[in-house]
């Protein structure tokens, strides 16, 4: 399977530490950036009520232990 980026999830988030295990837990707000060419297929999703993002942890080194 091959992976295509489409865009850039952006967090306030500047350090592993920093960054909550459950997100819905944090007030921290995100934004999710799309790449301008990718733009178009975001057509119409005003009247979506969800919407999926797949998303890869490209800095990850093992996992923590808590």
């Amino acid at each position: 399977m091959e992976i295509k980026q489409i865009g850039i999830i952006h967090t306030p988030f500047k350090t592993r530490a920093e960054t909550p295990i459950q997100p819905f837990r944090s007030k921290a707000i995100g934004q999710v950036e799309v790449f301008k060419e990718y733009e178009e297929g975001l057509t119409d999703i005003e009247g979506f009520s969800h919407i999926i993002l797949l998303y890869n942890f490209h800095k990850s080194e093992g996992y923590i232990s808590w």
